[in-house]
């Protein structure tokens, strides 16, 4: 059924005036849920509805617990698009006493409606003459409702499908209410035959929710919004139905807008662009979505490398094609950057906008003269023999333009140099760049400030780039670096360029140098923490930083059994090792 026709069959059975319950079934995330809240919310505008209970069966227990929900989640028409709260519900504990003429509800009912208002404290001994009775009652009160019963498959163990089926049918036939049942049928496992054997019995009707790809965008980005247009296009592309996910596509895109606002077009569009795909993929857990962090690796020497060098997996061959279909080439920092707010959930936002100032540099740069991306295409776009002006117009492009370069990108047009064995252009490049960066700004050469993919890293690049940095710096001693960062999550370039060029000798010097500092534990945990982390940047770095300190701790170990027994619960133990 198309999501037209889906939704004329729910607004004529909010229309009717009969008793009626149906089932819309669907996938996790195919929007069945919010469209239902929209058809409810406009069918009480129109009065259709006179009393509506939402009802989450998600991690409901025992039959008791639903019955005291549906009345607890009671709203009137005007209330619906608010949801209950606990001045609904006082009004429906009013309606309750109202009708009710036994005196022993009544009396404690009032009592407990104006002492919950002064003193809670004063309210429990008052629930257990009053409570059984109360919630029985609210339960009859429960007639000529429209109920919706949502995430069924999710529901608690201890209450059997059986009896939820039970209590739809009984509101139904004897209260006079009108039922919406919201599920996953193919999520219920053992509960499907349990179905299969009651629906005909208890639903009217029967709705498969699976609206195309344009009605789930439709849903979601509106009309009225600006952006609307652009981005379903996308989501259209690539194939994007899960409402949750294309929620947070819109959420992500009107987080990081305002960020380029004023700014070249080309930021914008390349915002949606790459918020889209990145969102998508992180949040999604599908085999034929592309790996996360595949996409976020991936960089014009990436693309260019891993081509016929070893056997793909299915991951890689799933990520190359929807990339090459959606037109995304590499995940550059402004993507990055994009990454790193989904990943943390907040926006770095002095980052954000330093980052944003460079692009928008860059994209005034390219207004004005061929840009550096498009010489890119010479490569990507065509399979013509065309090395010799591909090469030609890289460099000048690069030459032109290299403070608009980012250090990832700058490796990676170096390391395609090297590959098709122009040595002495790239050497040209990565010289030049370097300099441009020692008079601009220094902390460009500064690689854990530049988020770099394991396939872009040029070695020599890196290496020339890191002892630019470090040549004016002025840098801390071994044992003020593993002091500073004992007890911390995080270390400068500064402390991992000390620790990683310390020799056995200076790691065993300082450890012996220590007498009596109780903080000893933690500066040898500091140093064996490199031996489990990896690093794009730095993963030669700690894994040299684990076994300088190994071996100067072993030294150490082997000098009395003594040390021996102080370091065995820190050191991994080896054949012969008598720790």
């Amino acid at each position: 059924m198309s999501l037209k026709d889906v939704r004329v069959a729910v607004e004529r059975f909010l229309k009717s005036d009969s008793r009626q319950a149906i089932a819309i079934s669907g996938k996790w995330g195919s929007g069945k849920t919010y469209f239902w809240n929209q058809v409810i919310k406009d069918a009480s505008q129109q009065g259709l509805v006179k009393k509506y209970s939402y009802v989450s069966l998600f991690g409901t227990n025992n039959l008791a617990e639903l019955k005291s929900a549906i009345f607890d989640n009671a709203v009137s028409a005007k209330d619906v698009d608010a949801g209950a709260s606990s001045s609904t519900w006082a009004e429906n504990a009013k309606a309750v006493m109202r009708s009710s003429s036994i005196d022993e509800v009544k009396d404690p009912g009032r009592r407990l409606l104006n002492l919950g208002r002064k003193n809670i404290s004063q309210v429990t001994p008052i629930l257990g003459a009053w409570g059984s009775v109360a919630k029985s009652l609210s339960f009859f009160a429960i007639k000529n409702y429209v109920i919706c019963l949502d995430d069924v498959e999710r529901k608690g163990t201890g209450l059997p499908l059986k009896e939820v089926l039970g209590l739809v049918s009984m509101l139904k036939e004897q209260r006079g209410c009108r039922i919406v049942v919201i599920l996953n049928e193919d999520e219920l496992e053992s509960d499907k035959p349990v179905l299969d054997a009651f629906k005909e019995k208890v639903f009217d009707g029967e709705m498969v929710f699976s609206p195309s790809v344009e009605e789930c965008a439709k849903l979601v980005f509106t009309d009225e919004w600006e952006h609307s247009k652009e981005v379903t296009e996308k989501v259209v592309r690539l194939d994007i139905k899960n409402i949750r996910i294309l929620q947070r596509i819109r959420r992500v895109i009107e987080t990081l807008l305002p960020y380029v606002e004023g700014k070249d077009e080309a930021l914008t569009r390349q915002l949606i662009h790459s918020s889209v795909l990145l969102t998508w993929c992180y949040n999604s857990r599908e085999s034929t979505v592309p790996s996360y962090e595949i996409v976020k690796d991936t960089s014009y020497a990436a693309l260019m490398m891993s081509s016929g060098k070893t056997e793909k997996t299915e991951s890689q061959k799933v990520t190359e094609k929807v990339l090459s279909g959606y037109g995304y080439r590499d995940s550059d920092e402004f993507d990055l950057h994009i990454c790193q707010f989904l990943e943390k959930g907040y926006v770095v936002d002095d980052d954000f906008v330093a980052m944003v100032n460079s692009f928008q540099e860059m994209a005034l740069k390219n207004n004005h003269s061929g840009s550096f991306t498009q010489a890119w295409g010479l490569f990507h776009d065509t399979f013509a023999d065309n090395e010799q002006e591909l090469v030609a117009t890289l460099r000048q492009r690069f030459l032109d333009g290299a403070r608009w370069i980012h250090l990832g990108n700058a490796m990676g047009t170096v390391r395609l140099m090297r590959e098709l064995g122009h040595e002495g252009i790239a050497d040209e490049l990565m010289n030049h760049w370097i300099e441009m960066a020692k008079r601009e700004n220094k902390e460009l050469l500064n690689p854990q400030n530049a988020f770099l993919s394991s396939e872009s890293v040029d070695e020599k690049f890196r290496d020339t780039a890191r002892n630019a940095y470090f040549s004016e710096k002025s840098m801390p001693t071994l044992g003020d670096a593993i002091r500073d960062m004992s007890g911390k999550n995080g270390w400068s370039m500064e402390q991992i360029e000390v620790l990683s060029n310390a020799t056995v000798d200076e790691y065993f010097a300082f450890f012996k140098s220590i007498d009596m500092d109780t903080d000893l534990d933690m500066y040898i945990k500091t140093c064996l923490q490199f031996g489990s982390i990896t690093s794009n940047n730095n993963d030669e770095n700690f894994k040299k930083i684990y076994a300088t300190a190994v071996v100067a701790f072993r030294r150490i170990a082997s000098e009395n059994r003594l040390n021996a027994l102080r370091l065995s619960r820190f050191l991994p133990k080896e054949p012969n090792q008598p720790f």
